[in-house]
């Protein structure tokens, strides 16, 4: 099934800020009961520049991450790109697990973004993360009038797609950059791995399990490049 939107707007541009990783990850042979990486785990990171109807840029990151500082983030912006923090115009969630909403602080003059169906989930989150900062000095909690729920074509060249499974309603990021078409998959697809193995992390309904293996099937047919939650690139 293609699931790749019929885009109105123009190519974009797209870098890759940050790749994720895994606390531990089974593919490693490791187990949650020792994991050997530092806490939290952090996920991928993309930035989408483009420019709406009236020819006004747009600077998108699509799940600014946590990291241990603000400036940390900031430096893997400006190293990648040569934007300043100011320069983001928009942040969007794939969905509510606290390292794909946390970086929003980051960027308090930006717009903050999710798919329909994740601002209530991101806002309970937030609420009740008090305590899990991992020292960074901000509050984790979302205001909720800041967060916006959009759906289809939310900026020229860029929309939400529905990829169900490793939460019902994660929405990954679809467009076009350099002719591909490439997917910010959020944790859709957690891995390269756990996309060739057709799985998911971190949820036990079996329903659920088997909507995240048909998602990645959609996905394999609809895109040329997948970027994972987690990990590096995969190449169709």
């Amino acid at each position: 099934m293609n699931i790749f939107p019929e885009l109105q707007g123009p190519e974009v541009r797209s870098d890759v800020l940050v790749f994720g990783h895994l606390r531990w990850n089974r593919y490693f042979g490791e187990t949650p009961e020792a994991p050997p990486r530092f806490a939290p785990s952090t996920c991928s990171s993309v930035l989408i520049r483009g420019s709406d109807a009236q020819g006004k840029p747009y600077c998108l990151i699509v799940d600014p991450t946590t990291r241990r500082s603000p400036e940390e983030y900031y430096f893997d912006l400006f190293r990648h790109t040569g934007l300043r923090p100011d320069a983001i115009t928009h942040c969007f969630a794939t969905h509510h697990h606290f390292d794909h909403w946390h970086g929003f602080k980051y960027f308090p003059q930006a717009r903050w973004l999710c798919g329909v169906g994740n601002r209530s989930l991101i806002i309970e989150a937030s609420a009740g993360s008090a305590g899990t900062d991992p020292g960074d000095g901000l509050s984790p909690e979302i205001e909720a009038e800041r967060l916006e729920e959009v759906r289809g074509e939310f900026l020229p060249g860029v929309a939400a797609v529905p990829l169900p499974g490793h939460t019902p309603d994660i929405q990954g990021v679809g467009f076009i950059s350099r002719g591909k078409k490439i997917l910010m998959a959020g944790d859709g697809v957690m891995t390269a791995d756990h996309f060739y193995a057709r799985t998911t992390e971190f949820q036990n309904d079996p329903a659920w399990v088997k909507k995240a293996a048909e998602s990645i099937d959609n996905m394999a047919e609809s895109f040329d490049i997948i970027i994972p939650g987690h990990s590096n690139l995969v190449v169709l």
